[in-house]
């Protein structure tokens, strides 16, 4: 049985050139008896001339030499294909040992960053009242940096446990998603006035589990820029430019700056430096991961205190 498609092309090959063989004795004969008027078809197939024969034995020859080189090319890339799947099989066993590997690395340098934090809280709380001002200092920055990088590991961990592969495409209705996303989150926060705009009739060739990550992902980040004490509104739309699909997400929130727009997506950003910006740098950074494997690119746009809008394409092809 073949295994590959070299090798059902090259048996497929071999099929068509036996029936090809009788194919072409029998065209030849009909041809010379029609067109040059040399006998009869019955005699041209059963008692040809040596004329005849020889043209037989050149096509029979011709056609077997063709199957063999074919059948040899076809092997050649049978061999190279077998060497091709090997070779990603490889990186396949590879790749999914370095991810473990980063995985644990990751997760024992949480737990040991934990542990000096909380030694460090311990030492701290230990000493405080019998060590000078300059020595609760570096203590203070010893526990400041443990504490930042055991919340990077955290990040880091989060990142990894998003969904890898190829998206598994199909045709979704976004607004569907983003209306039944918009009466969970109303659901979870009943405090909140957020009025959700969902554009209707928005769909997108893409993976489901995965845009519904994104849609939810920006409207938790759109709330976190509105205020408790606003009335909230957020909206879901799309528009067409230069023949492709942008959709958006709008809030009627603080906004930010154009510097900090590209910021927005830095999941390692400095929140003492972006105060202003909401806690959860996840959030956006884990969408841009999602719409960046769905070959498509997401920006931000905001004025200050008068809202903002995340955008993002999917290449649909």
């Amino acid at each position: 049985m073949p295994k590959n498609l070299s090798q059902r092309s090259s048996f497929q090959l071999f099929l068509w050139g036996l029936l090809l063989i009788p194919s072409a004795i029998i065209a030849e004969a009909v041809l010379t008896a029609v067109l040059f008027d040399e006998g009869s078809i019955r005699e041209q197939l059963f008692s040809p001339s040596n004329h005849a024969l020889s043209l037989r034995i050149l096509f029979s020859i011709f056609i077997i030499a063709s199957i063999y080189l074919g059948m040899h090319y076809l092997a050649n890339i049978a061999k190279k294909e077998g060497l091709l799947q090997q070779s990603n099989k490889d990186l396949q066993m590879v790749r999914q040992d370095l991810e473990e590997f980063h995985d644990d690395m990751l997760r024992q340098l949480r737990n040991t960053s934990a542990q000096l934090t909380t030694s460090v809280d311990m030492l701290k709380t230990q000493c405080d009242q019998d060590v000078g001002e300059k020595t609760r200092f570096f203590l203070e920055n010893v526990r400041s940096t443990s504490a930042r990088l055991n919340e990077l590991l955290e990040i880091s961990l989060v990142l990894t446990e998003l969904p890898s592969g190829e998206p598994q495409r199909a045709l979704v209705k976004l607004d569907q998603l983003a209306l039944d996303i918009g009466e969970e989150l109303k659901s979870n926060q009943p405090d909140r006035q957020i009025e959700f705009k969902i554009q209707p009739w928005i769909t997108a060739w893409c993976d489901q589990k995965m845009l519904r990550r994104v849609i939810y992902n920006l409207f938790c980040n759109a709330m976190d820029f509105i205020p408790q004490s606003r009335k909230g509104q957020i909206e879901l739309g799309m528009f067409h430019r230069n023949g492709q699909k942008v959709f958006f997400v709008r809030d009627n929130g603080t906004g930010f700056s154009a510097a900090q727009a590209n910021r927005l997506f830095d999941a390692f950003r400095d929140s003492s430096q972006d105060s202003d910006l909401p806690k959860d740098s996840i959030r956006l950074a884990s969408a841009r991961r999602i719409i960046r494997r769905h070959g498509g690119r997401i920006w931000a746009e905001g004025i200050q205190d008068a809202g903002g809008t995340i955008y993002f394409t999917c290449d649909e092809n």
